[in-house]
């Protein structure tokens, strides 16, 4: 909407400066968590560079600084402005009775306060004066600002209650009276940076603490949305039900009909971004909705009501679908039949099952169920999420609502997972028994058993999830059972062990061995390591810290690339820490292949294909690296300066040695016939399996995601190396870290000590002292990026796992 437009309708509203009622009701947001982490991340950012100030923040303050004096007035009148608007929505808060929100700014100064005087002490190593930040007759460079950090805390925390004009001219003057502050001289450019994350952070705690209505309009909003599309309603009123990234409202039009509107604003934008990231990419949740685009999500779910319509499935009228003059997205469907069961139908083991389920022709009812799915498969889409909340009864025949993640093409798994859902469905309305029965008498043995593998956590609906862990319902027995059923034997999983004092001793040794590595380096100096230590940067470590913990995001990707299905990238990236667990937990081979190998399966994929999966990423890992390291030798003056002409080198005499016992290996299998049989039949089948993976990286999608995952996950394991090396105050140029790096993980790939430990210390300071780090320093650097890397994520991969373990990934 245009300005001037915006201004007509804030007037016609009476100057209204709350967008809601006071009853309006609040919710903790996901994307203030965020916002949260942003904001710290921010601090940790420009703390770091602010000390000392970049020559272009104090060229760019000296510039402002220049101006003519003559418009110091208007600077100090700037640097005011948002104090006053603060005081302002305060007092009008008090005096309309939102006292909430007044609470709301008082509390988000004082955690803004509080935030203000951890970060200028830990940047300039004094306690900042809030006095200096706010006298203009005697400037001081005060860090963070003072006049941002404060009443920007206070106009934060009120923002998502007030009208869209009051926001805009608070987030405006909060621009203004930065400009103005540095202007002024009362804190430097990135101590207004500070001033602005200090504020935003406070304003995300509170909000997170005692929630917001932030992302959703007001009914008011809504009624307008719909005059300017032509519905005419006569009541409108909060939808039972709310799904992520929307706002649903139950409205009646005119002629008495029932209408669904579902509404994508501008201010739930960040809600639907957030909900697309998580549901699509991170969880990939049944229902996600495709695309970020508010417009295109519209259009996507008017689409599918209509195809699926048209197909004879029993569904929702599209009413109309468009944008507002305000950039709003607006869904009107209407409703011409009854759900199935009453929105938010509370679930328990002593809940009796539903009577037209469980009655004479519950068995009936169960496969009419699984025709509706049928015919919706038959005509190309796959819903997505049909649990009991999405089936509806239109003159006794079964229907389905909401297309929101539905799609069309659909892939051999997101058909499975409908079916799944649809016997999961039929479990919670009939029962165990007859749910099973109603199975075997609508689907054939050879489709239960293709959908048999995706009967798993992940496949089904949060409702549905909810529901069995209510009903305490096992998946794992119910897959055994469906199968003796028809006639089949589950498959078991590979089941893992924990700790053992063999387990204890392998990671013992290793880090003796590590010490006695240490202590043997000449000329030591214990006393220059502290004080390496004592001196270091530490918001470099910290920010070291952060950066260490990406990799694995890159590696998760990769896995995804290498995976013959879809997975989500949340629980693979769990699965990557809790591997970095289970390598201290049972530092063998065999126990990560375990660990991949039941995740594989719990999504439905073959062990072989699973075990193919690890290896295709492995090696992809090891090509990327070697390719890395290549160019780098080619193209850099980087050499490995290796003696060939020494025959008797340790890298020799290994090479020899594994490859005689490989020889010695081949030789005793060709003598034993049982053993020849058993390994060359083992050989075929994990090579057909392999091959089966192989055939899916035709898929440009999954060779960028397989490559370009290791390439970035080499990349950010020497950016964290770099940091940390800075953070001692030795900075080594990124060639030489990545080149470090990578030869030390490929030589601690080829010696058998679990995780490298010792092997890679040494090998990393080793090549830290090859340019030019001081030992000491380099040990140093070593020490915490090892610490970040290797031995503090086990911690968090502890909990991982018992993630997985809880939801069934493993």
């Amino acid at each position: 909407m245009p300005t001037d437009a915006r201004g007509v309708e804030f007037l016609a509203r009476g100057f209204r400066l709350f967008s809601h009622d006071q009853a309006q009701p609040r919710a903790r947001r996901a994307t203030d968590v965020i916002l949260l982490g942003l904001s710290m991340l921010g601090l940790l950012v420009v703390g770091v560079a602010a000390e000392p100030e970049p020559g272009y923040s104090v060229e760019l303050t000296e510039l402002l600084a220049s101006l003519p004096d003559g418009l110091d007035g208007i600077w100090r009148v700037l640097a005011d402005i948002p104090m006053v608007w603060s005081v302002a929505i305060f007092v009008i808060a008090l005096v309309r009775g939102r006292r909430t929100i007044a609470r709301d700014m008082v509390l988000a100064i004082v955690v803004a306060l509080v935030i203000w005087f951890l970060v200028g002490r830990t940047v300039t190593g004094d306690w900042p004066s809030i006095p200096a930040g706010f006298d203009f007759s005697e400037p001081a460079a005060v860090f963070p600002a003072a006049r941002i950090a404060l009443p920007g805390a206070a106009i934060m925390a009120a923002s998502p209650h007030l009208v869209r004009p009051a926001r805009r001219f608070g987030r405006w003057m909060l621009v203004f009276g930065s400009f103005a502050v540095v202007s002024l001289q009362l804190s430097p450019l990135f101590g207004v940076l500070a001033g602005v994350l200090c504020a935003a952070a406070a304003a995300a705690i509170v909000h997170l603490v005692v929630g917001s209505s932030a992302g959703r309009p007001s009914l008011d909003d809504v009624g307008y949305a719909l005059a300017e599309l032509g519905v005419a309603t006569v009541h409108l009123g909060v939808a039972d039900r709310q799904d992520a990234g929307q706002f649903a409202v139950a409205a009646t039009a005119d002629d008495g009909g029932e209408l669904i509107v579902k509404v994508y604003g501008r201010d739930a934008f960040d809600a639907a971004l957030l909900a697309t990231v998580q549901r699509t990419i991170w969880l990939r949740r049944p229902g996600s909705p495709v695309g970020s685009g508010r417009l295109r999500q519209v259009e996507h779910e008017a689409f599918l009501t209509l195809l699926a319509g048209q197909q004879g499935i029993r569904t929702d009228t599209v009413v109309t679908a468009g944008a507002t003059k305000a950039d709003d997205a607006v869904l009107v469907l209407r409703r011409t039949a009854t759900r199935l069961v009453e929105p938010n139908r509370v679930i328990s083991r002593d809940s009796a099952t539903d009577e037209r389920f469980s009655g004479p022709d519950g068995m009936d009812r169960i496969r009419e169920l699984y025709d509706v799915v049928a015919l919706l498969h038959d005509s190309g889409i796959a819903h997505g999420q049909i649990d009991e909340d999405h089936v509806i009864v239109d003159d006794g025949r079964f229907g389905l609502i909401d297309f929101r993640g539905a799609t069309v093409a659909p892939t051999d798994a997101q058909l499975r997972a409908d079916e799944v859902q649809v016997f999961t469905t039929s479990l919670i309305l009939a029962g165990r028994d007859r749910a099973i029965a109603g199975l075997v008498a609508s689907r054939s043995k050879d489709r239960i058993e293709a959908c048999l593998p995706y009967l798993q956590s992940p496949a089904l609906t949060a409702d549905q999830r909810r529901a069995l862990r209510a009903l305490d319902i096992d998946l794992d027995d119910l897959r055994a059972e469906i199968a003796a059923a028809i006639g089949l034997e589950a498959p078991k999983l590979v089941q893992l062990r924990r700790f053992s004092v063999g387990s204890v001793i392998r990671i013992a040794l290793p880090l003796l061995a590590l010490f006695f590595l240490v202590s043997a380096l000449a000329g030591f100096d214990w006393d220059e390591f502290v004080e390496s230590l004592q001196d270091a940067n530490w918001w470099l470590v910290a920010l070291g810290a952060v950066v260490s913990q990406t990799p694995r995001i890159a590696q998760a990707v990769a896995t995804l690339g290498a995976a013959p299905i879809l997975l989500p990238l949340g629980p693979v990236y769990a699965l990557q820490l809790a591997i970095s667990y289970v390598n201290l937990a049972i530092p063998t081979a065999a126990a990560r292949i375990a660990v991949n190998v039941r995740f594989f399966q719990r999504q439905g994929v073959p062990a072989g294909a699973a075990m193919a999966t690890g290896a295709l990423d492995g090696v992809s890992g090891f090509i990327v690296q070697a390719t890395l390291l290549l160019t780098l030798l080619m193209f850099s003056s980087l050499s490995l300066d290796l003696d060939l002409e020494e025959p008797t080198s340790d890298a020799a005499r290994l090479v020899v040695i594994v490859l005689a016992l490989l020889v010695l290996v081949g030789i005793v299998v060709a003598c034993i016939p049982k053993l020849r049989s058993f390994v060359v039949g083992w050989v075929r089948r994990i090579a057909h399996e392999a091959f089966a993976v192989l055939r899916g990286l035709r898929s440009p999608r999954r060779l960028a995601m397989l490559f370009g995952g290791n390439l970035m996950a080499e990349l950010l394991f020497a950016t964290a190396l770099g940091i940390f090396t800075a953070a001692i105050g030795y900075p080594v140029p990124f060639e030489e870290l990545l080149f470090i790096n990578m030869c030390v993980s490929l030589l601690s790939g080829l010696i058998p000590v679990p995780g490298g430990i010792g092997v890679t210390e040494g090998g990393l300071i080793f090549g830290l002292t090859s340019v030019g780090v001081p030992q000491e320093a380099a040990f140093a650097a070593v020490i915490l990026y090892r610490l970040s890397t290797f031995y503090l994520p086990p911690i968090w991969g502890f909990f991982s796992l018992r993630w997985l373990e809880r939801n069934r990934y493993l």
